[in-house]
C-alpha cells in the first residue's frame, strides 16, 4: 500500500505559492486545507466555533430537526428496523408535544430556508419517504389528532403503476384528500429509487447518483447521458405532482440520501429548491441539502427517541471575514490537532475560482471568479 503523503502545490489568490501536506481529500474530491494554510492562500480570516449556550428548555434555535419515517403497521409483529407500529408513532408525537418541541409545516420550513423567516425554538419538521399507503390509514389520523402536518416524498411511478406484489402505496385520490387537510407530497424521483449496475462485474449503487453501466456497449454512461436521464426523471415526477395535486412548490428527498453535484444542478434547474438527504443532524440555512434524523426505528425506546433531540450537538459555525459559510455536506475536520477546512464553500463566499488538478496535485485560486458552482476538477 502506498503510504507516501503527496504534497499539494497551491497558487494563492495573491500569487503566493506553497507546497503543503496539510490537506486531505474526501471521496467527492473536496479539498480540505489546514486552517492556517487556507487563510494564507485565500488571504482571509477563518473561524470555526460553537454557538453560545442556550437557556434551559431550549435545545436548539434557528435550526430544524427534520425527522424521517417510512412505513407504519397496525399491530406489533416481528418488525423490520424501519417499520413502526401506529402506537409507537403516536407515542413519538405525544413526546414531541410533552417535551416542548414545535412541529412546523413544510411551508414554514420553506420560508425559513429560502426567505430568512424565523422558526420557533426546538422546531421539528415531520417527513415520510416512499409514499406507503400506511401513511393514509395510520399516520394521517394520528397527525390530525395532534394537530400536526407531515410531508411525504413519493416515488411517482409507484402511484401511476401500482404493483400488487409489493407493500401498498398511496393513490393520488388519497393524497388529494390529505393535502386538503394540510399534508404535503413531494418528489422522491419518478423511477430512480433503486440500485443500478455500475460496472462490468455487476456492482450496484443508487441509480439517481451514479453513472450506470451499459452492458451492450461495455461502458458507463457519459456525464451528458447521465444528466439527461436524471433530469428527465425528476421532471416527470414534478409534472405528475403538479397534474394530480396542483403542487405549486417543490422539494426532493434523494433516494438513499445519495446525491452529487450534477443531481443538485438538475434539481435546481427544475426549480426544486428544497433538498433532503439522510445524513444525521439538524438543518439550518447553512445546510443547503438538509440532513434528517431517522426516527422510524422500531427498536428505539421512548427515551432513545426523544433524548437525542434534547441533546443535539451545539451548532458550529464557520465564518470567513466575518461572513457565515454555508456547508452543504463537508464539515471541517480535526486531525492530529490540526483543523482542516473545506475549501470550496470558502471560495464561493469569497467569489474565488478554484481549479484543482488531481493528477498533478495542483490547486490554483483566482480572485473574482464565480465560486464553487464553477470549480474545475481535472
Amino acid at each position: 500500500m502506498d503510504n507516501v503523503v503527496h504534497k499539494l502545490d497551491i497558487t494563492g489568490v495573491d500569487g503566493y505559492k506553497i507546497s503543503t501536506d496539510a490537506y486531505t481529500l474526501n471521496p467527492n474530491l473536496e479539498v480540505l486545507l489546514a486552517k492556517d494554510v487556507a487563510e494564507r492562500v485565500l488571504d482571509a480570516r477563518i473561524s470555526w466555533q460553537e454557538q453560545a449556550p442556550l437557556p434551559n428548555g431550549i435545545y436548539y434555535k434557528d435550526q430544524v430537526a427534520v425527522l424521517m419515517y417510512h412505513h407504519l403497521i397496525g399491530e406489533p409483529v416481528s418488525l423490520a428496523p424501519g417499520v413502526l407500529t401506529a402506537g409507537q408513532f403516536d407515542e413519538h408525537m405525544q413526546l414531541l408535544k410533552q417535551e416542548g418541541f414545535q412541529v412546523i409545516t413544510m411551508k414554514h420550513y420553506r420560508q425559513f430556508m429560502l426567505e430568512n423567516a424565523p422558526v420557533p425554538d426546538n422546531a421539528v419538521l415531520l417527513t415520510f419517504d416512499d409514499g406507503y399507503e400506511s401513511f393514509y390509514r395510520l399516520a394521517f389520523p394520528i397527525l390530525q389528532k395532534h394537530g400536526y402536518t407531515a410531508a411525504n416524498f413519493i416515488i411517482a411511478s409507484d402511484v401511476d403503476h401500482p404493483d400488487g406484489r409489493k407493500v401498498p402505496k398511496l393513490t393520488w385520490e388519497q393524497m388529494r384528500e390529505m393535502k386538503s387537510a394540510g399534508m404535503s407530497f413531494y418528489n422522491h424521483t419518478y423511477n430512480l429509487h433503486y440500485y443500478g449496475i455500475v460496472d462490468a462485474e455487476g456492482g450496484t449503487r443508487p441509480a439517481a447518483s451514479n453513472l450506470l453501466y451499459i452492458n451492450d456497449e461495455n461502458r458507463n454512461e457519459l456525464n451528458e447521458e447521465y444528466y439527461r436521464r436524471v433530469i428527465g426523471d425528476l421532471a416527470q415526477a414534478e409534472r405528475r405532482l403538479k397534474e394530480e395535486l396542483n403542487n405549486t412548490d417543490s422539494a426532493i428527498a434523494f433516494p438513499y440520501g445519495s446525491f452529487n453535484d450534477r443531481l443538485l444542478e438538475a434539481s435546481s434547474s427544475l426549480g426544486i429548491d428544497l433538498r433532503f438527504s439522510i445524513r444525521e443532524g439538524l438543518s439550518s440555512r447553512m445546510t443547503p441539502v438538509a440532513p434528517r434524523i431517522n426516527k422510524g426505528d422500531s427498536t428505539l425506546t421512548p427515551a432513545q427517541f426523544i433524548e437525542p433531540l434534547k441533546h443535539a450537538e451545539p451548532l458550529m459555525e464557520m465564518t470567513v471575514n466575518s461572513s457565515k459559510v454555508p456547508l452543504a455536506w463537508t464539515q471541517p475536520q480535526l486531525r492530529d490537532g490540526v483543523l482542516l477546512v473545506p475549501l470550496s464553500p470558502l471560495c464561493k463566499v469569497l467569489g474565488i475560482e478554484m481549479d484543482y488538478d488531481q493528477d498533478t496535485r495542483t490547486l490554483k485560486l483566482t480572485p473574482g471568479g464565480l465560486g464553487t458552482d464553477d470549480v474545475t476538477l481535472k
